[in-house]
């Protein structure tokens, strides 16, 4: 699972997309298809329940590979805690504040505020924390993306209260401030390992959650197979792509191409689950890409830190450096 430009291994290295944006894209096809999956869950899962065990098996899934390559991460002395555990927390607090808020403002509105408000947060702290600006095409390829995205779901939308959207509004931010605060991380340390530390500390404060929320389901093997698959493909594989295109890619831009997400599980529910799908769906879904298409094709960034875009170009050495 290591993401790097080493003979052999997986890579993302210079094509048409330039690594970084091709590593987001797939780390969000392969989140894309979280929905999909939980739509094929027992009955008795809760979806907080099922979040926190995401988390969980991600963690021993990226523990299991780093063992079998013998390239465990260094001890906690060797990382930047005031990087790992705002990220820590961010990863967390969306989990919680999604889930929570899908549940208070619907599925439809929930996902649009959260996933549509993430890139403007993660863009607005990559201004303030790391002095990264956007390149100016992000601004219209956002705005088509944000209008495809909420034409996506326009149709199945519902009268909500302001306060039941501050959850999602909570969860956007979250997912903002976990991009924003794992990417420098990238500069020492390799994407499994940075994942294996975020999920593992993620994790460990969901424990609580699978006492209060059912676990019977977990038993049947449509529900065990369904676990393994979160764990493994949608936290640890999907996490890892995405920091190691974080590496090579300005964080609001990659925040942008992240919303190939839902874009991904709107064909996942057509193709898989045989959804219905009219003009307007159609539409959202041609903005959508259109958006992410021109972000990921355009010119990548103004006045950004040339560390930031070259750290992953040049060799790591020394302590908490990428063992491969």
């Amino acid at each position: 699972m290591s993401i790097s430009a080493s003979p052999g291994r997986l890579s993302c290295g210079s094509s048409l997309l330039a690594g970084g944006p091709l590593c987001i894209i797939l780390g969000a096809l392969c989140f894309s298809t979280t929905g999909t999956v939980q739509a094929l869950a027992p009955d008795g899962s809760h979806p907080l329940g099922i979040g926190a065990l995401r988390m969980q098996i991600g963690a021993l899934a990226l523990w299991a590979w780093c063992a079998c390559r013998h390239s465990l991460p260094a001890g906690l002395r060797h990382w930047q805690l005031h990087w790992l555990i705002p990220a820590t927390l961010g990863l967390l607090g969306f989990q919680v504040f999604f889930f929570w808020g899908v549940q208070q403002a619907g599925v439809a509105v929930g996902t649009v505020t959260a996933i549509g408000f993430s890139p403007v947060m993660a863009a607005i702290l990559a201004r303030i924390i790391l002095g990264e600006r956007p390149a100016r095409i992000w601004y219209p390829a956002t705005g088509l993306a944000l209008a495809g995205l909420v034409l996506l779901n326009l149709g199945s939308s519902q009268d909500t209260s302001t306060a039941a959207l501050l959850l999602p509004l909570l969860a956007g931010a979250c997912y903002g401030a976990y991009f924003v605060f794992s990417k420098p991380l990238g500069r020492t340390h390799a994407p499994e390992h940075i994942m294996l530390l975020l999920c593992a500390g993620s994790g460990l404060l969901l424990l609580p959650v699978h006492f209060c929320t059912p676990s019977l389901w977990l038993l049947h093997p449509q529900g065990m197979g369904m676990a393994l698959y979160l764990g493994v493909v949608t936290a640890a594989l999907a996490f890892s792509l995405t920091l190691a295109g974080l590496r090579r890619t300005p964080t609001a831009m990659a925040a942008t191409l992240a919303l190939v997400e839902p874009l991904g599980a709107a064909c996942w529910g057509i193709f898989l689950l045989h959804e219905p799908v009219g003009g307007q769906e159609l539409a959202g879904m041609g903005l959508l890409f259109g958006g992410v298409a021109l972000l990921a094709l355009g010119k990548k960034t103004e006045n950004t830190p040339p560390t930031e875009e070259h750290a992953s170009s040049r060799p790591l050495n020394g302590e908490g450096a990428p063992q491969h």
